[in-house]
């Protein structure tokens, strides 16, 4: 593993917010023995930007992802499992509820023009399932590195599923949208893949992107998966902002909802736009001071809990 500074400016100047504990499956993947050093989660004390040091490095993770939800459908089978999600009632469903929310906000946008979309990430393809058709789609492609979700998406879709690494231009076109969920999380250089995602959008197309939210560590107790090593950062509202703005997008729309295993996601529509005018917004991003006691709080609350 190796110390990284902080992604989004730069800077070596970064308090500890917490270490990570208890038990981590998929740091077994990569130390079989465990490790005896503290895993740590940091907050940038020039921007606000958190993020995990010391990180694995890429030899690490690629030996993380070779073996990485490989037991995804041990319980299952790949179809019911399909069949399941996409059956869900609308309340039940998140699928349908972020797509729903996309589409009313596409509808604000007076955006009739969406005609196609890509999934980067795009698991067994439940989500590109009601995606395709709450907004009428008239085509969907899908990437997704699990061999095992590519084949569930390309059969049930019916669709263009590659089962490889993103990169702009697999599918020789451009498109009007592109999603990403729950995947920037756990890309140790975010910029340039999202600049990836700018090259393959139309002009004014527009991204979908969900990650989770830095507020669960205002919440969750440092044993919680979400801490667990496959994440390499957590994001607020203004540092996903100002990390889209870096590489060229526009923000138009964000919503933070909490599901009812009390996890919390940051959902955020941005619009591709050359020449934008101002990449620069003012730092620190968010309130320092102010995330160190919300986490301070919720430690505090957690190991009173332990105690009892």
């Amino acid at each position: 593993m190796k110390k990284v500074c902080c992604y989004l400016c730069g800077s070596n100047n970064g308090d500890i917010l917490f270490k990570q504990e208890g038990h981590d499956p998929y740091l077994e993947k990569v130390h079989k023995s465990g490790v005896d050093f503290d895993l740590n989660w940091i907050i940038c004390n020039e921007c606000g930007f958190v993020y995990r040091s010391p990180a694995l490095t890429d030899h690490e993770l690629d030996l993380l992802y070779k073996s990485y939800d490989q037991d995804v459908f041990s319980n299952t089978t790949p179809d019911d499992y399909f069949d399941k999600i996409i059956s869900l009632s609308n309340d039940e469903s998140e699928n349908w509820q972020k797509i729903a929310w996309l589409k009313d906000k596409i509808n604000d946008l007076g955006r009739n023009d969406i005609s196609d979309a890509l999934d980067i990430g795009c698991g067994g393809g439940t989500l590109l399932y009601t995606a395709r058709k709450e907004l009428s789609l008239k085509k969907v492609c899908g990437v997704e590195l699990n061999e095992v979700y590519a084949d569930l998406a390309r059969r049930r879709l019916n669709a263009e599923i590659l089962n490889k690494d993103y990169v702009s231009g697999l599918f020789k076109n451009k498109f009007d949208l592109l999603i990403n969920t729950k995947v920037l999380e756990h890309v140790s250089d975010p910029i340039p893949f999202l600049k990836e995602m700018y090259d393959d959008l139309n002009q004014e197309g527009l991204l979908f992107i969900e990650v989770p939210d830095v507020s669960d560590m205002f919440n969750l107790p440092p044993t919680h998966e979400r801490f667990w090593i496959p994440h390499v950062q957590f994001f607020s509202v203004n540092t996903l902002k100002a990390l889209l703005r870096k590489v060229g997008f526009n923000i138009l729309t964000h919503r933070v909802i909490q599901t009812h295993r009390k996890r919390s996601y940051l959902q955020l529509i941005a619009q591709k736009i050359e020449n934008i005018s101002d990449n620069n917004l003012d730092i620190p991003y968010d309130d320092i001071e102010r995330f160190k006691e919300l986490i301070a709080t919720n430690l505090k609350n957690h190991n009173n809990l332990m105690l009892k």
